[in-house]
């Protein structure tokens, strides 16, 4: 959390020092102790410990070098980072603070938050260039000061924007935030969501009740936070957000694949043969479906067995594999090409298809150079003989592997 402190505007130095002092004894990222006890079996806490915690293993979350031993050792070449949770004068994940009735932090702080932590990410990147795709963090509370934030990030040399969350009294396809749109797809940065920290309402969900057991408190938060962030796509559709940004691309991360294929027929369906008003064309010209082809892409981790068999309903043109790391629900625990094995072994999918779904696309999508990753794919990247065939014993009893198409990655 320090680190962040020579990014920072000079004038919340000392106020962010203070908070550093809380954050010392309180705070937590989610793939650190505290926080996994919050959610986790004890052995598997104590796992994680002596398996990554203990090696230093999860330093690749703050230190680019370590980062890249841990990736190579996984097999990975190249990767987009998004936000952890944890950024400046963030104590706790927000599903977190809302489970512990923890006030969130002031617009003031998420702002300067923000642009230290994208100062910070772009020097991160910068000690691989070609293998890292950073996706920043602006916050569009103010339409005025997010699009010059938005030309910064750009100048700093990051790919994307992660998609913030919106007040459900000013949505995002509110007219407000048309030239925010604009100015993501004038730069040719990627909109990326990701579950819990993209959604289309800024109201956190908590319980003032309490839950007749602390285990029971991610499943009755995830059906909620799930929703809000795959909400997004109605309201870029049949918001007419699409429509007048035509150039605008847009990846769902982290929120399962499989929703996207009954989806969409819904949204056709709602479109072209119910009873909806025909004149929603005046807004929303095109079947929806056309939309997503022309527009979107799924940031597919964690991938299960169920999805890669479902690849084709969802689209292998459209789905990227992600790993997850440093956290506990990543392809880690096991090893990346065991668990790839796991998924993509017993499904039979063709050489070119893996391809696809492993790197071509997620090359396209960020602008990753492949020629300049050649050789480093040559000597770290697995091989077909290694990921194209079913695994002879289950290595991932629990976890996303066997994780049914309805499914989404948050436990």
């Amino acid at each position: 959390m320090e680190d962040y402190t020579p990014y920072l505007d000079p004038q919340f130095r000392e106020e962010f020092g203070e908070f550093c002092a809380v954050y010392r004894e309180r705070g937590s990222h989610t793939f650190e102790e505290p926080a996994l006890r919050q959610r986790l079996d004890p052995d598997l806490v104590e796992e994680w410990i002596e398996q990554m915690i203990e090696p230093g293993r999860i330093e690749g979350n703050w230190n680019p070098e370590r980062r890249l031993v841990e990736l190579e050792r996984e097999g990975v070449v190249a990767e987009v980072l998004f936000p952890d949770f944890g950024l400046p004068f963030e104590l706790y994940s927000p599903t977190l603070a809302a489970q512990l009735g923890y006030g969130a932090r002031t617009q003031e702080q998420v702002d300067a938050g923000d642009r230290a932590y994208n100062r910070w990410l772009a020097d991160f990147c910068n000690t691989a260039p070609d293998r890292f795709a950073g996706m920043a963090s602006v916050s569009f509370n103010d339409p005025e000061a997010a699009i010059k934030e938005i030309h910064r990030v750009k100048e700093l040399g990051l790919k994307g924007i992660t998609m913030p969350t919106f007040d459900e009294k000013l949505p995002l396809y509110a007219e407000q935030y048309d030239p925010v749109w604009s100015t993501i797809e004038d730069l040719g940065l990627v909109l990326n969501t990701h579950v819990a920290i993209s959604s289309t309402s800024n109201r956190w969900v908590g319980t003032t009740a309490q839950p007749p057991h602390p285990a029971c408190l991610a499943p009755l938060f995830r059906g909620v936070v799930v929703f809000y962030c795959q909400q997004l796509l109605d309201h870029l559709v049949w918001g007419g957000v699409f429509e007048r940004h035509p150039r605008l691309n847009v990846v769902f991360t982290e929120q399962g694949s499989a929703w996207f294929a009954g989806k969409l027929i819904e949204m056709d369906y709602s479109w072209n043969g119910s009873f909806l008003r025909r004149d929603v064309r005046e807004i929303v010209k095109r079947p929806p479906s056309e939309y997503f082809q022309r527009q979107c892409h799924i940031g597919s981790s964690l991938l299960s067995t169920a999805e890669v068999g479902f690849r084709r309903s969802i689209g292998v043109d459209k789905m990227m594999v992600g790993v997850d790391y440093p956290h506990h629900e990543g392809t880690w625990n096991g090893g990346s090409i065991n668990y790839l094995q796991a998924v993509f072994g017993p499904n039979d999918v063709p050489e070119d298809e893996a391809r696809r779904m492993l790197g071509e696309t997620t090359a396209e999508v960020f602008g990753f150079d492949t020629a300049a990753l050649a050789p480093i794919v040559d000597r770290v990247g697995p091989t077909p003989e290694q990921l194209l065939v079913a695994p002879s014993q289950d290595l991932f009893p629990r976890g996303d592997v066997h994780k049914p198409l309805a499914g989404a990655t948050i436990f």
